[in-house]
């Protein structure tokens, strides 16, 4: 599982030159190191798998904040 704090745009598979594009308009997004967003899409290391896993907002581990 990802930590929360991991969660931000700037990490989002749908984060691109400044800009998210999970909706169909684009959003310029200020501060990208610490916004966090409720559709937000993550890639991470998976060891169990050996292979890049998918992580959407929600989660997250439950001991890390």
């Amino acid at each position: 599982m990802m930590k929360r704090s991991d969660m931000v745009c700037s990490r989002c598979i749908k984060f691109d030159l400044g800009r998210c594009r999970l909706a169909p308009q684009t959003q310029f997004i200020s501060d990208p190191e610490i916004h966090w967003c409720a559709q937000g899409r993550w890639h991470m290391w998976s060891t169990r798998y050996q292979e890049m896993e998918p992580y959407f907002w929600g989660e997250w581990q439950d001991s890390v904040n």
